[in-house]
């Protein structure tokens, strides 16, 4: 199956598409300086959520950038609904090939780091989108401490600890604002949601070619959280701003 197709399937309904709450993602907003008129471009902005919620709250402009054209189509409706659309624009597309006509007072990449390949690739790409006080968001996961087990932690090599993206912000000249992490319910909410949705399809596709694809995945993404994800692994959005130091 298209791995395009499958994130459609399995998070497509989801509102935030993230371990994470409509409250902590204005949080976020807040720590990163948001305020009316702030230009923010998101990329891989799914179903336009977060930049609908800074939208309303903050009264920010912006740009949306997503690939999935399905999800491209669902945040057009999601912020037009919300109207924003007059302010807050979606171009469907790689957000890597993506060049600003001028720069960004804020970038932000939630839960999409692997577009880039990394946190660290996806940091050097959204420093490229702000000017020289533009602030950055990133959601990512991150190991809960540096004591992984290996066997759960090679699985996952791009995955670095919070005390790694910490010095990776201070090598590109930032300080981290805030950290606003998810809690245990914001992950179990969020991976019982996948599950419901790959259950629902299955239920509705008895003679799809692909249903045992998805019955392998299901119970494995279920091996992984059960078995080492809940408890080793995290997510957060790290808010950066210009190092003062």
């Amino acid at each position: 199956m298209d791995k395009n197709e499958l994130v459609s399937i399995t998070q497509g309904a989801l509102a935030i598409m993230n371990p994470t709450t409509p409250e902590k993602v204005l949080a976020a907003g807040k720590a990163a300086g948001l305020r009316e008129g702030s230009r923010v471009v998101e990329a891989g902005c799914g179903n336009g959520t977060i930049l609908g919620l800074w939208g309303r709250e903050y009264g920010i402009s912006g740009l949306g950038i997503e690939t999935r054209e399905d999800a491209c189509t669902r945040a057009e409706e999601t912020l037009r609904e919300a109207g924003l659309s007059d302010r807050i624009a979606v171009r469907c597309m790689d957000a890597r090939d993506y060049v600003p006509g001028e720069p960004f007072d804020c970038a932000a990449s939630i839960g999409a780091s692997h577009i880039h390949g990394g946190f660290a690739a996806t940091l050097e790409s959204l420093l490229g989108l702000v000017h020289d006080e533009g602030t950055i968001v990133i959601g990512d996961r991150c190991w809960r401490s540096d004591r992984t087990p290996p066997e759960f932690a090679r699985e996952w090599p791009d995955v670095l600890t919070g005390y790694e993206i910490l010095g990776l912000a201070r090598e590109a000249g930032l300080d981290v604002a805030a950290v606003v992490r998810s809690s245990a319910d914001d992950w179990d909410r969020y991976e019982s949601g996948i599950w419901q949705a790959v259950l629902s399809w299955l239920a509705d596709h008895p003679d799809h070619p692909d249903r045992d694809f998805m019955t392998d995945y299901l119970r494995r993404i279920q091996d992984e959280y059960f078995g080492y994800g809940r408890e080793y692994m995290d997510w957060a959005m790290y808010v950066l701003v210009p190092g003062f130091w």
